[in-house]
């Protein structure tokens, strides 16, 4: 079989001396020192360094295979192999990682597709010799914190040998490897949507925000108020009283009669709408909820059964006795202590009000209040309302 040799040049970034004697020798088999020696030049780039430096080398040099290698090596040295220390193996080993989105992916290894993980644990194998651990657990521990969920859920325990816990890993269900991954991927979409929606919300009071300041700025605040029964936004009355006339306000809706049918919804309504928990995301998702509901029913529009309104993060749940006007417990509305600033959007407490009502809980004396619209997070413009209805103690919110 005829062996292909690369001609030589010498001075080239991406050639191999040693490589170059390699494939020579090869190609010449089993031919004898003068047929070699005669052989060489024929293999050395024309017009470079190498061929120079053949045409500059003693005749005698020339003549024996030996003497040519010989030469050849002391101008183009071996290159010095730097041995891995142990701690560098080790370092090796540590930092190796394995990423969910590679687990259930192929790779080729010698010719052979093999999962990535299975590629993972060969190398790790040879790490493990490098620092001289392979016959005990010694940085297991350490490299079991560091593997996907989806994997340490499977492999983690204790075990004897390296040998033992990259076994382990080889032989982890593969269905159920790519369900994790594809359950961490679909978790991932949903973060990056969520994020992409809070930043929106974040642009909003320059934009749409704006809009729906311009919406409440509608009202006419020239001092031209108009009498209007009936009573205030949310499910909370007036009695007559004076207020602003609020753009899309109409006439409340009447009160659904209680019945199973309209506690059943209300208890869907609650368990459909999430009350997140009182942290930068729970807010983030809680101000997005908000304008959500002022961009679908409209910034005045009367909260009712059939339209349930978020509750801020870190409130106590609607029909626990809370205090309508903070959402806590402990207290009444008349009692309560919180800034009216501070205190929770009307159409929360009247949706607090309505799941009451409906569901059952303490009731109390009607306050006077304001109404803050749109968001706990936003532009606020603040209404004129009159007397609420009964409930836990209701007031103005922010």
């Amino acid at each position: 079989m005829v062996i292909h040799v690369e001609p030589f040049w010498g001075n080239k970034a991406d050639e191999n001396a040693q490589d170059f004697i390699c494939s020579f020798n090869r190609a010449m088999g089993d031919k004898d020192e003068t047929y070699k020696a005669k052989q060489f030049e024929y293999y050395l780039r024309a017009d470079s360094e190498a061929d120079e430096w053949w045409s500059e080398l003693d005749a005698e040099k020339k003549k024996k295979w030996s003497d040519v290698e010989a030469a050849f090596q002391e101008r183009w040295l071996k290159a010095k192999v730097v041995k891995k220390t142990a701690t560098e193996y080790k370092e090796e080993l540590l930092g190796l990682k394995l990423k969910i989105e590679d687990l259930g992916r192929k790779e080729e290894v010698a010719g052979r597709e093999t999962y990535t993980h299975i590629v993972w644990a060969d190398k790790m194998v040879r790490l493990a010799k490098g620092v001289g651990v392979e016959s005990g657990s010694t940085y297991i521990g350490q490299v079991i914190k560091g593997l996907p969920r989806v994997l340490k859920e499977k492999v983690a325990g204790s075990y004897k040998s390296w040998d033992a816990f990259l076994t382990a890993v080889r032989e982890v269900d593969m269905e159920y490897v790519k369900e994790g991954v594809e359950e961490y991927m679909r978790e991932q979409k949903e973060k990056e949507e969520s994020r992409a929606r809070v930043k929106m919300l974040e642009a909003l009071p320059a934009t749409s925000m704006a809009a729906l300041t311009q919406q409440m700025a509608a009202v006419n605040v020239g001092g031209n108020m108009q009498q209007q029964g009936g009573g205030g936004r949310g499910a909370f009355g007036g009695g007559g009283q004076l207020r602003r006339a609020l753009p899309g306000n109409g006439p409340r809706p009447a009160a659904q009669p209680v019945t199973p049918d309209l506690q059943a919804k209300i208890r869907a309504a609650l368990a459909a709408m999430p009350h997140h928990p009182d942290m930068v995301e729970g807010r983030q998702a809680h101000k997005e909820q908000q304008l959500e509901w002022a961009r679908k029913h409209g910034a005045t529009a009367w909260v009712t059964e059939d339209m349930p309104y978020p509750l801020r993060p870190g409130t106590a749940p609607v029909c626990s006795g809370e205090c309508f006007r903070c959402g806590k417990v402990g207290h009444r509305g008349a009692e309560c202590a919180v800034p009216r600033e501070n205190q929770l959007m009307r159409s929360e407490q009247a949706w607090r009000l309505v799941c009451t009502r409906v569901l059952g809980g303490s009731q109390g004396a009607a306050v006077g209040m304001q109404w803050v619209a749109t968001s706990d997070y936003g532009n606020r413009e603040e209404v004129a309302l009159g007397e609420g209805d009964q409930g836990n103690g209701v007031g103005s919110s922010a």
